[in-house]
């Protein structure tokens, strides 16, 4: 992979090549026709199987009811489910029609539903009964959304149900999808992470699908030459209504691989899954991570099958990599870089371990640029700012707010992406930490990943979460929230002592260490600040 640096702009290498038909439906319906009878997803949890033959068949009788339903070009869907066969087959259908897949947690409360629906304003919801009550409840409050369409056996609240929908056996050979124009037209609203206030819906068009898949493609084959290995197996952990786990789940379909996907994550499960199919292939985010650096039941189960191992979502630290791969015998991790409003990987390292702690060099067409968090302007190697991209996966913009959107990018038509990082004099990309998550202590910035980075280094610890505490004569003062290792006696002070024997003293736990039971994260794994901001106050610390 090649990198050029210019004029304070870090440029990949050249684009990859997508249909001419600029499609997201239309080629992933030619690449399960390509597929046959091979397996495509496999359910670890009950070991249910279905071909690329099936999928299609299966989407192209749902697209068909849809159409009869009165689904139309540019109508929005909303879906809420697990990761579940019906997940992909109805992507696929609504896709087929032209339409809008709108994906949404089904961890959301119906506030947070509501919310979301009053700026999609679906015309048909897919729920799983895991989110039927709440989407229920939701959809009372609106007038807009015509069915709810119920997955599974029983009719959790009023509903069309899913099974009804594909009864009807249609010809492949004499369907035909929708057209659309890929560069305007929107495939998918994914929701941004909501990890500092309510989540915003994200539009992305077919185009910028496409990109995404096509660059995925060209880093696993790049991978693949670099290691002399060849992936065969995927497993799929990371929930498809998030960006990260649908993107990657549709690229391992569209090459026609073999996907083993899981419900939830329970760590012997996870284990046996990895050795049972021999997965050479997944995707993971920090807090798996550090299960996988730190769980004594790790080293019980043989993951010597994996060769193929990517870390994304939020900074991934160097000693989390570098005890995985003493761990596992993987040789290395392929730490990665996306958000959501660049339709997620625009970097990811291939090095094969030589540049750690680095998200790798931008992707084919994709250019960065960090600039200076008080001027605006660009900045040389190895200083610290905000990161810009600009890239054919740039995000159409949020839905139904304008003003949201004009303010995510700059002048130039880069996306502001609001995490602070650095390349470095090679173009490997470093991130810091988000810029709304930074912590003001006396006018110096301090970035929670690197204390939390360090407070994982100490035994006793499982998990933790850093966020800034008020405090009327600092400003804020940095304060550790920690899980301790199952029978860990490990105490606050000790744990005080443990970061400030390590870092500059701007740096310090002056708001001290709480001990708690679990840190809220979202489905992709980044750290809920927000949530634990809500458990403040607390007493003032005396350090």
């Amino acid at each position: 992979m090649s990198v050029i640096i210019n004029n304070g702009i870090v440029t990949g290498p050249e684009e990859e090549y997508i249909p001419a038909h600029l499609s997201f439906g239309q080629f992933m319906f030619d690449q399960l026709k390509k597929g046959g009878n091979n397996v495509a997803l496999i359910n670890a949890e009950t070991e249910e199987s279905m071909t690329y033959r099936e999928i299609l068949q299966q989407s192209v009788d749902l697209a068909t009811a849809l159409k009869k339903l009165g689904l139309k070009k540019n109508d929005v869907v909303g879906l809420s489910s697990e990761n579940r066969f019906e997940f992909i087959i109805t992507s696929l259908a609504v896709m087929y029609c032209g339409g809008i897949l709108s994906a949404l947690n089904i961890t959301y409360t119906p506030g947070e539903i509501i919310h979301l629906l009053q700026k999609t304003r679906p015309k048909f919801i897919f729920i799983s009964p895991l989110a039927a009550q709440n989407f229920y409840d939701a959809t009372q409050e609106v007038s807009y959304v015509e069915k709810l369409i119920m997955y599974g056996e029983y009719e959790v609240v009023p509903a069309l149900m899913y099974n009804s929908l594909i009864t009807e056996h249609v010809d492949i050979n004499d369907f035909t999808l929708v057209d659309v124009n890929g560069y305007d037209d929107t495939l998918v609203i994914k929701c941004s992470s909501g990890t500092t206030g309510m989540p915003k819906g994200v539009m992305l068009t077919h185009v910028n699908i496409l990109t995404s898949t096509a660059h995925m493609k060209y880093y696993f084959s790049q991978s693949m030459k670099i290691t002399n290995h060849k992936i065969l197996t995927g497993m799929s952990l990371i929930p498809w209504f998030h960006a990260y786990g649908f993107i990657v789940t549709f690229t391992v379909l569209s090459l026609n691989l073999r996907n083993v996907f899981l419900i939830r994550f329970d760590p012997h499960q996870y284990l046996e899954t990895i050795q049972k199919y021999k997965i050479n292939m997944t995707t993971i985010v920090p807090p798996l991570a550090v299960f996988l650096a730190k769980d004594p039941l790790v080293l019980k189960y043989d993951l010597t099958s994996l060769n193929e191992v990517w870390c994304g979502a939020a900074p991934l630290s160097k000693q989390t990599q570098r005890a995985i791969l003493e761990r596992t015998g993987l040789k290395s991790i392929k730490n990665g870089y996306g958000l959501t409003e660049v339709t997620m990987g625009c970097c990811v390292d291939l090095t094969g371990g030589s540049k750690v702690g680095s998200c790798g060099i931008p992707g084919p067409g994709v250019r960065v640029k960090v600039i200076d968090l008080e001027t605006g302007k660009r900045l040389g190697p190895d200083k610290e700012g905000e990161l810009c991209i600009k890239s054919a996966m740039r995000m159409k913009g949020y839905m139904a707010d304008p003003a949201a959107t004009a303010a995510s990018f700059d002048e130039e038509g880069f996306v502001k992406t609001g995490d602070i990082g650095y390349y470095d004099q090679d173009g490997y990309i470093y991130i810091v930490d988000r810029l709304k998550e930074l912590i003001k202590y006396n006018g110096f910035q301090v970035a929670p990943a690197e204390l939390e980075a360090l407070l994982l280094q100490h035994p006793g610890v499982a998990e933790c979460g850093v966020v800034g505490v008020p405090d009327e004569r600092s400003g804020e003062l940095p304060l550790a929230f920690v899980v301790r290792q199952p029978e860990a006696q490990v105490s606050a002070e000790e744990l005080i002592r443990h970061v400030a024997d390590r870092v500059s003293p701007m740096k310090h736990l002056r708001g001290g260490v709480r001990f708690i039971g679990e840190i809220p994260k979202t489905a992709a794994g980044k750290i809920l600040r927000r949530e634990l901001k809500k458990i403040l106050p607390i007493p003032k610390s005396k350090i």
